[in-house]
């Protein structure tokens, strides 16, 4: 990451907001307020400036996040607006663990994500759909999500899921273009709602918007380099 960092001179820690029921944590916010002085801004989708003046078009950071010959993932948390660029640390079967500069780690199992560390109020395990199941709109099935609450002690919170096909939506991604269907996964329990939403490429997850915890929400991942 720390070759990655010098090519992009930029990089940052990320923290997310949005939540079930409640907002972000002072853990949360104080991150945020780091990483506003860190990462580059997004101008208009055009072109982006980072920390030390430079603008870069999308093409032009692509060219440089190719140069890492690694996997690639940006996750973002746009209320924030901040995002950091990540590659994996570690991988089991089909679990990708992806890790920031500043040691918070995000595993997802093709795609779906499945365990959070480093952010504070993390998303330890979570029992999670394949990208079979996210593409059979209408079916049934349930998530189940394990944290560890303030007391050191483990929650557990199982929702009823259901999926349905948005529609095909041509995404881009760093200069690039992407075909994909777009999934939106909705969850209840009888004390709360989430949804999920997927852009799927052939098969595999090239966009997602997906929930990590109540204190943390909603955070944004998108699959730049294979």
């Amino acid at each position: 990451m720390l070759k990655l960092a010098a090519a992009l001179a930029v990089i940052g820690m990320l923290a997310g907001c949005g939540s079930e029921k409640t907002g972000p944590s002072p853990f949360v916010s104080a991150l945020g307020a780091m990483a506003k002085n860190t990462v580059s801004k997004v101008k208009g989708g055009k072109t982006e400036e980072t920390t030390d003046g430079t603008v870069k078009t999308p093409a032009e950071r692509r060219a440089a996040l190719e140069k890492a010959g690694k996997p690639i993932l940006r996750v973002s948390s746009k209320t924030l607006g901040q995002n950091a660029f990540v590659t994996v640390i570690d991988t089991k079967d089909d679990v990708l663990t992806w890790k920031t500069r500043d040691g918070a780690t995000f595993s997802q199992r093709n795609g779906v994500l499945i365990q959070t560390r480093g952010l504070g109020p993390d998303l330890m395990s979570a029992q999670a759909p394949s990208v079979g199941q996210l593409l059979a709109a209408g079916t049934s099935y349930q998530r189940i999500y394990y944290f560890l609450g303030d007391d050191d002690q483990g929650t557990r919170r199982t929702y009823d899921c259901s999926t349905a096909i948005v529609g095909k939506e041509t995404i881009e991604i760093v200069g690039r273009s992407h075909t994909t269907t777009h999934v939106t996964e909705t969850c209840e329990r009888p004390l709360g709602k989430l949804s999920n939403d997927y852009w799927i490429e052939g098969s595999s997850i090239r966009k997602s918007r997906q929930w990590v915890s109540g204190m943390i929400g909603y955070i944004d991942f998108e699959r730049v380099i294979d």
